[in-house]
């Protein structure tokens, strides 16, 4: 859902600047060059998005599991063992 309005932003902005070229830039193949220039960072920036949401998405189902929280809590308790605990000699 995110990522449809993503788009539809990428897609709007990268549009306008097709425009700009096809309206100021009067040679066909430095407007073709810069159209294809556009193409590519709207195909890169859609990708960016998506694997950011996808990232996030990830990392949001590993914070919501409880698991998560237990294995933190043994990793500080562990640290701080070894850490203030003597052993014996």
């Amino acid at each position: 859902m995110f990522t449809t309005f993503a788009n539809t932003a990428i897609d709007a902005v990268q549009t306008s600047k097709k425009i700009a070229v096809d309206t100021f830039v009067k040679h066909e193949g430095l407007a073709k060059s810069l159209n294809q220039f556009v193409d590519s960072q709207t195909e890169y920036t859609k990708k960016a998005v998506e694997t950011g949401f996808t990232t996030a998405t990830a990392i949001t189902s590993i914070f919501a599991d409880k698991s998560f929280y237990s294995d933190m809590a043994k990793t500080m308790q562990d640290a701080v063992s070894n850490t203030f605990v003597k052993k014996g000699k």
